[in-house]
């Protein structure tokens, strides 16, 4: 039985670019904004108490997805590498034969 691997490094490649635009778009993110004007708008409320907390939350929790998402691009670009040396190396061992 013959297991065949194929890895589609510009898909990969690509991937890399689409996690580094999610990235960036996450971090454009403001959720704080309409968060604390909201907590504005019922001063004194407990709506506003709840708010008032929410609002550091949502931004700790935007940052830390916008991490996470350029750790993943750079996994993915660190994949494609390896993979695209893989290939070459398997090419050249071939072409030796």
């Amino acid at each position: 039985m013959t297991v065949e691997m194929t890895v589609d490094i510009a898909g990969v490649c690509a991937l890399t670019g689409d996690l580094v635009t999610a990235a960036e778009r996450v971090a454009e993110t403001d959720p704080m904004t309409p968060i604390d004007a909201s907590a504005s708008a019922l001063p004194g409320s407990d709506t506003a108490a709840v708010l008032a907390e929410l609002s550091p939350a949502a931004g700790r929790v935007v940052s830390e997805t916008a991490l996470r998402l350029r750790a993943m691009s750079v996994a993915a670009a660190d994949s494609a590498t390896r993979y695209a040396g893989t290939d070459e190396a398997t090419a050249a061992l071939l072409a030796g034969i």
